[in-house]
């Protein structure tokens, strides 16, 4: 029987998963990783990590299935994280990631000049500091002589292809977000690249996700024990991918995804117009969905995972995350007036700032290690129930929202999150992720599925649904309209501390 390989590369880490024609997993591995954050505000990681961790999974994959079976592989990644590689592919600087806010004075800079509102009618976004665009102004203002270096820019998972494969591409999900593509024709906007100054033939030929661009090289197979030969797909952005596996492509579905950022995305039939995505609200995005002639609109909070792990780290050093959720259980719905704000590196959707920054509000002596725990996953829930008010305004109600990510497997993530929101969640019993919808993609390209309808959808069938408690969203309503009021004073204190 034939395998597909997905594999994805994260901010904190990569998976790799394996699965038959049937859509089983027979296979998966996950290898871990930090990002660097060597000033408030920026956070980078080198490449060649990636591309450790890719080798340590699959090895670790041999262990459980025979690699001459694989078929095809996809590579899913992070999105955003610049990747600029000189002429031998090798990375001229650290990847910016999409949780960096150093540029933000740089978009406020470009959208001055050319338009915000023409910006978003070319690109069908604006133009915000995670997105790759700022990051290669500001190389070019900061560090010169890597910028004179670059020949390609990637993204994570292109970089990995391009160690697989030594073929340099681009899939149409992932440079949606570089804020120099034309997500309605689905290619590079030509004119914003010149615009802003950049050379054309840094920018590779940009294909659909499933689409093959290459093959394995020797030396790769090498290093990784893969079959010399084996297609290789263009590849999606992570939360495409995630949508491909959880089969959400239709509109009035909707996906929220948790790791170390959240995700709200519901699909779209089509993008917006130009005079529409000129009035769109610009912490928004809609890009190129990995499946053809598909969209998708998404809501972004930077902190989500991120902050429980920080919190972790800092205050409950060695201890588990179960072990965290049955502390934070103890504490009553609420934390008892205790708020978390989520902002470590600042905030996209709704406030688009690189200034403001996380606090934990309404603190008194009888609140204890609970209720901080608690409140971290309450204020993560908060700031995702933004997201989905934005963009039920914007581009229409959600009504049935699949959940992913690590908080599927915590009953406690789950019931604050469905009690926030205030609206049932369907909840896979499995999910592999952005791996497990890139492997779909792979299998797709290289025809072990004939079309998209063909795909398994065992993940997406096999889902219960969990409903929200009045009594709790209720409680839940009035905390978050009071913290409305916190986040502003919070904006403003933070805007004047970095002046």
């Amino acid at each position: 029987m034939p395998i597909v390989l997905g594999i994805d590369v994260g901010t904190e880490g990569t998976k790799a998963l394996a699965i038959n024609s049937e859509g089983e997993i027979i296979a998966e591995s996950y290898s871990t990783y930090r990002f660097d954050t060597p000033r408030s505000g920026w956070t980078q990681q080198n490449p060649d990590v990636w591309w450790q961790a890719v080798r340590n999974v699959l090895h670790d994959i041999w262990n459980r299935i025979n690699p001459h079976q694989v078929v095809g592989i996809g590579v899913a990644g992070q999105m955003h994280s610049s990747v600029c590689v000189d002429g031998d592919g090798i990375p001229v600087h650290p990847s910016i990631l999409w949780n960096d806010t150093r540029t933000h004075p740089i978009c406020e800079h470009i959208l001055n000049n050319v338009g915000a509102e023409k910006y978003q009618s070319e690109t069908g976004n604006s133009l915000l500091p995670g997105f790759t665009a700022g990051k290669l102004v500001w190389m070019r203002n900061n560090v010169y002589d890597a910028y004179c270096r670059i020949k390609t820019v990637m993204m994570p998972k292109d970089y990995v292809n391009f160690r697989l494969t030594g073929v340099r591409s681009a899939d149409v999900s992932d440079a949606s977000g570089t804020g120099f593509f034309n997500i309605r024709t689905r290619t590079w906007n030509d004119e914003m690249i010149e615009q802003l100054e950049f050379p054309r033939d840094w920018f590779p030929a940009v294909r659909e996700s499933s689409d093959v661009i290459g093959y394995v090289t020797k030396s790769a197979a090498e290093v990784t024990g893969l079959r010399p030969g084996i297609p290789v797909i263009a590849g999606a952005g992570d939360n495409a991918a995630a949508a491909v596996g959880l089969n959400i492509s239709e509109p009035g579905q909707g996906m929220i995804s948790v790791g170390t950022s959240g995700v709200v995305l519901c699909p779209l039939d089509e993008p917006p117009t130009a005079e529409q995505a000129s009035k769109q609200n610009p912490t928004l995005h809609v890009f190129c969905h990995a499946l053809s002639g598909r969209w998708y609109a998404m809501a972004v909070t930077l902190s989500a995972g991120g902050s429980l792990r920080w919190f972790r780290d800092v205050f409950e050093q060695g201890a588990s995350y179960d072990d965290m959720m049955a502390v934070a259980a103890s504490a009553p719905p609420g934390s008892d007036g205790l708020v978390y704000l989520p902002y470590l590196t600042g905030e996209r959707t709704p406030l688009n700032s690189d200034k403001i920054r996380a606090a934990f509000i309404g603190i008194d002596v009888h609140h204890h290690k609970s209720h901080f725990t608690r409140a971290v996953v309450e204020g993560v829930a908060y700031s995702i129930s933004d997201g989905v008010s934005l963009l039920s305004q914007s581009v229409g109600p959600m009504n049935a929202v699949t959940i992913t990510g690590g908080v599927v497997r915590s009953r406690l993530w789950l019931n604050i999150l469905r009690n926030v929101l205030g609206t049932p969640l369907r909840v896979p019993k499995a999910s592999g992720g952005a791996s497990y919808g890139v492997a779909l993609l792979a299998g797709l390209g290289v025809g072990v599925w004939p079309n998209a309808s063909k795909m398994p959808r065992a993940f997406s069938l096999d889902a219960t649904e969990v409903f929200p408690r009045q009594e709790l969203s209720h409680l839940y309503k009035d905390a978050y309209q009071h913290r409305s009021s916190a986040i502003s004073h919070l904006l403003d204190w933070s805007h004047q501390s970095k002046s």
